[in-house]
């Protein structure tokens, strides 16, 4: 799930009414409303493996250098 208020994916861990309680691979846990949250996208779910969030930092433009230029 992504939570839009921190701009975070996680797995859910626990559902309590209303709110979720998220987790990142990390262990770093939170608690988010669920009509605060969808469903993760494929990009955002592979952020949640080590070799996927490689890949996609590695496919990020160094900072300070534009993606193209016109």
């Amino acid at each position: 799930m992504t939570d839009a208020q921190r701009a975070l994916t996680g797995q859910v861990r626990d559902v309590h009414g209303n709110v979720l309680t998220l987790v990142r691979p990390s262990g770093y846990l939170w608690e988010a409303a669920a009509d605060q949250c969808w469903t993760a996208s494929p990009t955002e779910r592979e952020s949640l493996t080590p070799r996927g969030a490689v890949r996609i930092i590695s496919t990020s433009p160094p900072p300070g250098r534009p993606s193209s230029a016109p």
